[in-house]
């Protein structure tokens, strides 16, 4: 199983990160799932330590376990001509989060 962690281009919140899998999840082997929960234990670790959201919303596709950090009074619809307002960039998450989050 090959894990890649990255940043959507378009993040719903700051600290948006994306955990993808070579294969499809309901395909992975028991050894696979638990190696892939510790990673999302780990980002959610990171996460909670460095943003210090509220919560999580965890999203689960075929082949991708997006981890959205919450916070009271984030919304869905927080938008402005079309613009979500994001405090934190691509670029700041790359470097507080997923760095640490790069496996061999």
């Amino acid at each position: 199983m090959i894990v890649e962690v990255d940043i959507p281009p378009r993040p719903f919140n700051g600290g948006h990160i994306i955990f993808r899998v070579d294969k499809p999840i309901f395909d992975l082997e028991f050894t696979e799932l638990a190696e892939l929960k510790k990673r999302i234990d780990m980002a959610i670790m990171i996460e909670k330590k460095k943003l210090k959201p509220e919560g999580f919303n965890i999203h689960i596709t075929d082949t991708e376990i997006h981890i959205i950090p919450r916070w009271c009074g984030d919304i869905n619809v927080a938008f402005f001509g079309g613009v979500k307002v994001i405090p934190l960039s691509i670029d700041d998450i790359r470097d507080m989060i997923v760095k640490e989050l790069q496996f061999s």
